[in-house]
């Protein structure tokens, strides 16, 4: 069995229009998700063994609270190419990873985050691809586990969805 989870990067500061997308870091609310959701992960018992994460400044930042309260727990491992990524690369990517790591964490952006989650989703997960119309926002959060042995065996439609959050509705059930 592999669990993999998905998480956009949290809410990016856009105040200052002459500073770069890739180097956007999060807002007031973005570093407040960010902190929730690596409590949340680690409260729910989905450590990840290995975390993959975007070059980008909102995404290490977002994926920072997590590697802090992990510390040697688990490996953080940033690829420019999970900028901007599309599904096809994102799941090379998984395909690739070592089968001894039964969880894998990916901070990235979207649409490739949207539109891989969208594709791994079994068809028993109806309620998630309906709520996937409100597409995949900052922050948000898929666990998905596979019947699997080996990451590279993971296809489309093959994944349960186990959990979907987004960080607004979750900090509200406080």
């Amino acid at each position: 069995m592999k669990r993999l989870c998905i998480m956009r990067h949290a809410k990016s500061d856009w105040t200052d229009p002459a500073r770069g997308d890739a180097a956007r870091s999060l807002n007031a609310r973005g570093v407040k998700s960010a902190d929730f959701l690596a409590g949340y992960i680690v409260d729910q018992g989905w450590t990840p063994d290995h975390v993959l994460c975007s070059t980008a400044v909102r995404a290490r930042s977002t994926v920072a609270p997590l590697a802090e309260r992990l510390a040697d727990a688990c490996d953080v491992e940033f690829r420019e190419d999970l900028y901007m990524a599309m599904p096809d690369t994102l799941l090379g990517l998984i395909h690739a990873q070592n089968d001894e790591d039964e969880t894998i964490l990916i901070v990235a952006h979207n649409p490739g985050l949207e539109m891989l989650a969208v594709d791994l989703a079994d068809t028993q997960s109806e309620n998630f691809t309906a709520r996937m119309a409100d597409h995949f926002p900052t922050g948000a959060l898929a666990v998905f586990t596979f019947d699997v042995e080996k990451w590279a065996d993971i296809k489309s439609e093959t994944g349960q969805v186990h959990f979907y959050g987004k960080p607004r509705e979750l900090m509200s059930d406080e």
